[in-house]
């Protein structure tokens, strides 16, 4: 891997923005000490083709109902950004804004520029739809959310005098708003995930982690951060989730564990001098479970890594899938294309290999996996190459 490459995610590390949601009672208390490095996935993804110029509508303000977006953007290709470009597979779709963030939906692409604001990009046009708090902090909890099967898409808002979590509906322009009791930036919000209709979050002032339903405005408490101060899920499919009960704010995990409940829950534990950092991908079924395994050439508090291997399980067995990536030395997982394809960046390391990066699709369970495009060096080197998993990215 170049050092370019190493310089990028340890920059991508330090700008990590994902705290997902907590569940009803997390199984047992992991008081093991989290290492201070943090290693974060470079994820290539899927997404879709989009262009210029539309409207949003505020739900609390609404005149009257926006168009739906009659014309659904095909998913299911490889993607990534880089400076202000995006690539869809072998097409391009050129803003007129960075790309620090973005996450993709049926119908198209939701970014955050280099000042946090927020655009919506679909078929019918480009528009600004709201600011994210925070942006560019270095809080590891700037981000965007999104469940790639549905068209809703959160994050946090507001600013130092008051945090609201902020949903948008990118195939209506409809956003809703809701109210956070005076929680204030940095730590105060954290947005974790969407699954279907129901999203979840944390809020400090009321110290509770809460699965709303967004139709409604319904709320349950799925947990007491006085019992899981340090409990974190990293995604949340089809009912399915990810989750830790060990990990502190700027550190990897040691162990994930995967399930619908606390009693259901199984805990994956690493080999010794081996970590996960903290972008954790389920499948859209919540059946397989894909991360970034980050080893140590000693203890990990030595940050000394070994080697980045991805991993794929089975959520239920834990069976590993292995990959057939045959001349690839670094594999990093992504967001998932479907419930059985994951998107995949691979390094290739070797005579001829040291700088060539492609993205890829890998059928799950086979492993079987097919080389995307080739991703020009200047979009590793110089643009600090920007996945769709919501991630912040500093320059």
């Amino acid at each position: 891997m170049t050092e370019s490459l190493k310089s990028m995610m340890a920059q991508q590390a330090a700008s990590i923005a994902f705290k997902p949601p907590d569940l009803d009672a997390i199984a047992r208390d992991n008081n093991r000490r989290i290492r201070r490095r943090r290693v974060t996935t470079v994820l290539a993804g899927a997404v879709a083709v989009a262009v210029v110029a539309g409207t949003a509508a505020v739900l609390s303000n609404l005149e009257r109902r926006p168009e739906v977006v009659a014309d659904p953007i095909p998913t299911g290709t490889v993607s990534w950004a880089a400076a202000s470009t995006i690539h869809n597979g072998t097409d391009t779709v050129i803003l007129a804004h960075k790309i620090r963030a973005y996450v993709r939906t049926p119908v198209g692409f939701v970014t955050v520029d280099r000042t946090g604001n927020v655009y919506s990009i679909t078929s019918r046009g480009h528009t600004r739809i709201g600011q994210l708090a925070s942006a560019g902090s270095g809080n590891d909890h700037v981000r965007l959310v999104a469940d790639p099967g549905g068209t809703l898409v959160g994050w946090v808002g507001g600013d130092q005098s008051g945090l609201t979590m902020q949903i948008y509906d990118q195939a209506t322009g409809q956003t809703s708003s809701f109210p956070t009791a005076g929680a204030k930036p940095p730590g105060g919000a954290v947005f974790f995930a969407i699954d279907g209709r129901t999203a979840y979050w944390r809020i400090a002032t009321r110290n509770a982690i809460l699965a709303v339903d967004l139709d409604t405005g319904a709320e349950r408490q799925l947990a007491s951060g006085d019992r899981f101060p340090n409990l974190e899920i990293w995604g949340a499919q089809n009912g399915v989730f990810a989750f830790t009960t060990d990990r502190q704010p700027g550190g990897n995990v040691t162990s994930i564990r995967v399930g619908r409940s606390v009693e259901e829950s199984q805990e994956f534990t690493f080999k010794e001098n081996a970590e996960s950092g903290p972008l954790i991908q389920l499948s859209p079924t919540g059946a397989w479970l894909a991360y970034l395994l980050v080893e140590f050439d000693g203890p990990p508090i030595q940050d000394k890594v070994l080697a980045f291997t991805g991993q794929v399980r089975d959520a239920r067995t834990g069976d590993l899938i292995t990959l057939d990536l045959p001349g690839v030395g670094f594999i990093s997982p992504a967001v998932w294309l479907d419930d059985t394809t994951l998107q995949i960046l691979g390094i290739g390391e070797g005579p001829g290999l040291s700088q060539r990066a492609n993205m890829f699709a890998c059928r799950i369970p086979e492993g079987t996996c097919t080389a995307g495009p080739e991703i020009p060096a200047t979009d590793i080197d110089g643009n600090a190459l920007v996945t769709p998993n919501g991630v912040w990215v500093n320059e």
